[in-house]
């Protein structure tokens, strides 16, 4: 049987009302991010050495490596560095004005490309505003919950590659570093892992999943930005003397390079 178009008021009206559900939602994710970011500044911070971190709420004798190992996820959401802020910065920045230009330009008259795209992009900035805030110090939670949002971006950037939307790739790209990071410090923190093999080890599956997925994208190369720019934040991060996340974050960086290369072409 063949469906009957909806009215173009109640077409438009419905637009609308889901053009200020993501704007509404792109808000939200913006503001709890900043506002998590900002509470790491607002609060004592302790002092991590590599291989024992100490502060008011941490006594001296305690063994950090396994705590150093759980906080790695977190330099995504809270970050220590011009480079990692940079990259968090420039997430909110395309979460932003993609609502923005939906708002402006929603794309057809019918609305067809933004339904098919918006209900992922709504998951996945829903699940990405919610896991830090519901798994502050559960690596192995917030890495479940980012990797929905990861998902549901991905899906979201599939369907929307060649649109001139980058901020669904970008969104994907960061996401998926952070639920590789959430999975390393699980594993780290289980087997008592130096920090710089959590690094290592929060890059080189990310870059797997991630060449597969920017293959299976297409034409957008926001995903592959997005996980360039974090391995380089993570490196500068983490690295201090030891050359094992450099290369892992060389390798990284080369992998995700040549898909990006690929897409843009």
């Amino acid at each position: 049987m063949r469906k009957l178009p909806l009215p173009a008021a109640r077409s438009g009206g419905m637009s609308r009302l889901g053009d200020i559900l993501h704007g509404l939602t792109a808000a939200v994710f913006v503001i709890a991010g900043a506002i998590y970011a900002a509470a790491d500044w607002m609060s004592p911070r302790a002092v991590m050495d590599g291989s024992q971190m100490t502060g008011p709420f941490l006594p001296d004798m305690i063994d950090a490596e396994p705590i150093a190992a759980s906080a790695i996820s977190r330099l995504y959401l809270q970050p220590e560095n011009p480079l990692m802020w940079s990259l968090l910065i420039a997430v909110w920045a395309t979460v932003a004005l993609d609502a923005i230009g939906q708002w402006i330009d929603p794309g057809e008259p019918d609305g067809r490309r933004v339904l098919a795209i918006r209900p992922l992009l709504l998951v996945a900035l829903a699940a990405a505003s919610a896991a830090p805030w519901i798994f502050p110090h559960a690596p192995g939670g917030l890495a479940a919950l980012m990797a929905l949002a990861a998902t549901a971006a991905v899906l979201a950037a599939r369907r929307g590659a060649g649109r001139q939307r980058p901020a669904l790739g970008f969104l994907g790209g960061w996401a998926t570093a952070v639920t590789s990071a959430g999975l390393a410090a699980v594993i780290g923190t289980r087997f008592s892992m130096p920090m710089e093999w959590v690094a290592a080890l929060s890059i080189l599956p990310a870059t797997a999943f991630g060449m597969a997925a920017q293959l299976w994208i297409g034409q957008s190369i926001g995903y592959s930005a997005a996980l360039i720019w974090a391995f380089c934040a993570l490196a500068v991060t983490t690295m201090g003397t030891d050359p094992t996340i450099a290369l892992a974050a060389i390798l990284g960086i080369a992998g995700m390079a040549s898909v990006l290369v690929r897409a843009a072409s």
